[in-house]
């Protein structure tokens, strides 16, 4: 009974830990985002699958993803400038993964470089991080992204 107990009292604090991290690490990473004042926050963080479909490296040190989204995904992770400029794909962006080289982009990732694996366009993914609004673009993203799965 004892050893019952202690069992599941470690799978408690193992899973209140893994919370936290996940908390965390997504505020932790707003902190290394380029212009954080132009994203909105719209769903909070989320986990979608999909194809990537187009893959480009940013001046700022992020990639620029463009995800074709599984059949049963929510409508509303897309937007209208989604469909009309991003092939109506969902983007999502790993952020300082890259050599920046753009000048005003150098100090959010300055001393940081995102660990996280970057799968390749045609690749089948599970992508989590929080939903934003990019108010420059107009277009609805994942930015920045916590977690990619490759999907076998």
């Amino acid at each position: 009974m004892k050893r019952l107990l202690l069992l599941a009292l470690l799978i408690s604090v193992i899973s209140i830990a893994a919370f936290g991290q996940t908390f965390t690490g997504s505020a932790a990473l707003m902190k290394h985002v380029y212009h954080p004042d132009r994203l909105i926050e719209q769903k909070g963080c989320i986990t979608v699958t999909g194809v990537i479909v187009k893959k480009l490296k940013e001046k700022d040190g992020d990639f620029h993803v463009r995800l074709k989204l599984d059949k049963g995904q929510p409508a509303d992770l897309i937007n209208d400038k989604n469909k009309s400029i991003q092939g109506g794909n969902l983007v999502f962006e790993p952020i300082c993964v890259t050599p920046v080289t753009q000048k005003d982009a150098k100090a959010a990732c300055k001393n940081f470089h995102q660990k996280i694996s970057l799968p390749n366009v045609g690749d089948h993914v599970e992508v989590s991080g929080i939903h934003m609004l990019d108010t420059e673009h107009g277009w609805l993203e994942i930015h920045p992204v916590t977690k990619i799965i490759l999907i076998p």
